[in-house]
């Protein structure tokens, strides 16, 4: 049977095209820049940021006109955060998606043009306020409103009645961060109009750059019906702490930070982080402070609200944390690509092959940020040689995949279907890996290169010296190098990759050879389990003859790969 991936068919939509050169110009800015302001530990970086996406959506509205790109490119850009190496991520995607919604929106209200940019730089802007406080009223609860009250009490006293009272210190900000989106909102509009300073061609990078920059791969496999569980949980688990005795609300807190801690130790290294807890010790002791002087509370009443505001905030991070790993789940993503998302998912990936080459394209951090009119005048005008880069589809070579269950022959399927490729002088390259059972389950494997013939123990469920555990196999390093060494070497016509599956997901395995051979359109015959198999074509966009193993003969296999080679 052919399966194609939905999102192949992106490129037929021009605002598609631009979304996707759009937002790989507006991740690379959340990543550069990003990364920058991180280090430097500035204040309300993430302010700093949206300022920097106002730029660029007004250049590109400037030098484009027309709606629809922008919440696109929203959306891409949201998506390719995804693969940020950050332990947190939920918030930042929200963040970058509803940037572009809410910029568009300025567009629709001002009917474009100058205007609709200034409407849409203030909206953007406004969007990232609400958020922290939105974000400060998640972690903290209604609890911080009465600490902000008392505050605002105490600076009244002190000072005489302020303006607006209890609102005005908040209006006053608001609007600070209003001006600062009409501000870049002008710079982009100026900056989009300078069409003189031609950009050099955007250029294929090298081939041997991965597709897309995998997270680290990760020990958990992500689960839906753990995600549904979460989402769940965050909700119900608020109003619990707000309403249980505060000996049972730590208790609670304990046991679910360690029954966490058991499948997240990765993403939980957020709540060791002394950062973490500068801020949130800094909040409680103040909420401390201002209950006990501010309203006159009794001590062990203003500890039980500064207490309650702590375990809140470690709740609500351990919950996001968590989610952020579930939402890895590569079969959500599978499904999502069915159900209306493939445009989407192929603008992210044609994104995601541009990102090395436009990062090593822009201004420098420092530039960007002392001077973001000049470097956004300088990364505009790549705009239109990006959709130009995108608009011609990446070279793939043939794809064909033995699929199957557990034990249906896969292996031997395919090893079969070589035998028949090499009898027509097709050279084949790359690895087969042959198993054992024990007591009804897989219990080894080995890994043979089909160039040279050699053969390498490559997993086995008992521990030997000098492998590393990965799941329920250990994994012997040799081994391991034979495989990569038969994946990169370059003299097929045909190469063979057993098997792609959870390992590579996660971006393991043979993931990174697999997108280089992609990338350089080398003809492929992929061993892939059934479960994983919506997963993989999803995950590389792939076009691909699928054949079951259960019915499926060498010579025809062989035969949906003879065109391929020469």
């Amino acid at each position: 049977m052919d399966v194609t991936a939905a999102a192949g068919q992106w490129r037929s939509n021009p605002k598609w095209l631009r979304a996707a050169a759009l937002g790989s110009l507006w991740a690379t800015s959340e990543i550069v820049l990003g990364s920058f302001l991180h280090n430097l530990k500035v204040p309300f970086r993430g302010h700093a940021l949206t300022a920097i996406a106002v730029l660029l959506l007004a250049g590109a509205q400037r030098r484009w006109g027309g709606r629809g790109v922008v919440w696109r490119a929203g959306l891409v850009a949201a998506v390719m955060k995804s693969a940020s190496p950050s332990a947190v991520l939920l918030g930042p995607m929200l963040a970058i998606s509803m940037e572009g919604f809410a910029f568009e929106a300025g567009l629709a209200i001002g009917r474009g043009g100058l205007l609709g940019c200034l409407i849409g730089g203030v909206l953007a802007m406004s969007w990232t306020f609400a958020h922290l406080l939105l974000s400060l009223l998640l972690s903290y609860g209604t609890n911080l409103v009465e600490v902000y009250r008392q505050l605002v009490g105490s600076a009244a006293q002190q000072l005489g009645p302020l303006p607006f009272g209890a609102v005005g210190p908040i209006a006053a900000l608001a609007l600070v961060n209003m001006a600062v989106g009409v501000a870049a909102a002008l710079t982009g509009w100026r900056a989009g109009g300078h069409r003189a300073a031609a950009a050099r061609p955007v250029t294929r990078g090298d081939s041997s750059l991965p597709v897309r920059p995998a997270r680290p791969p990760s020990a958990v496999t992500p689960s839906l019906p753990v995600l549904v569980f979460l989402l769940a949980a965050l909700p119900l688990g608020l109003v619990a702490l707000s309403r249980v005795p505060l000996p049972a609300a730590v208790a609670g807190m304990a046991a679910f930070i360690a029954a966490a801690a058991l499948r997240y130790r990765a993403a939980l290294r957020r709540l060791l982080r002394p950062g973490f807890w500068i801020g949130v010790l800094t909040i409680t002791l103040t909420a401390t402070l201002v209950m006990r002087f501010g309203s006159g509370a009794a001590l062990p009443a203003a500890l039980a609200v500064g207490m309650e505001m702590t375990l809140r905030a470690m709740f609500v991070a351990a919950c996001f944390a968590a989610i952020d790993v579930e939402l890895a789940h590569r079969g959500l993503r599978a499904w999502l690509g069915r159900h209306g998302a493939g445009a989407l998912l192929g603008a992210t990936e044609a994104a995601f092959a541009t990102l090395p080459e436009v990062i090593a394209s822009v201004p420098s951090a420092r530039a960007l940020f002392r001077n973001p009119g000049a470097a956004a005048a300088a990364m505009l005008p790549r705009l239109d040689a990006l959709v130009d880069r995108l608009e011609q589809p990446p070279r793939r070579g043939t794809v064909v995949i033995v699929t199957g269950a557990r034990g249906s022959g896969k292996t031997t399927l395919a090893a079969a279907a070589v035998e028949s490729l090499r009898t027509a002088d097709r050279r084949v390259g790359g690895i087969l890996a042959p198993g054992s059972w024990r007591d009804g389950a897989r219990y080894s494997f080995d890994v043979v290169d089909l160039a040279t013939g050699s053969r390498q123990p490559l997993a086995c469920r008992e521990p030997r010296d000098g492998w590393r555990e990965e799941g329920s196999f250990w994994i012997d390093p040799a081994g391991m190098a034979v495989g990569r060494g038969a994946l990169s070497a370059d003299r097929a016509d045909v190469v063979v990759v057993d098997e792609v599956g959870p390992w590579e997901l996660r971006g393991a395995g043979w993931s990174s050879e697999l997108e280089t051979l992609l990338a350089a359109a080398t003809p492929l015959l992929l061993v892939v389990r059934r479960e994983c198999l919506d997963a993989v074509v999803a995950r590389w966009s792939l076009a691909a003859a699928v054949f079951d193993a259960a019915d499926a003969s060498p010579a025809q296999v062989a035969a949906a790969l003879q065109t391929a080679a020469p």
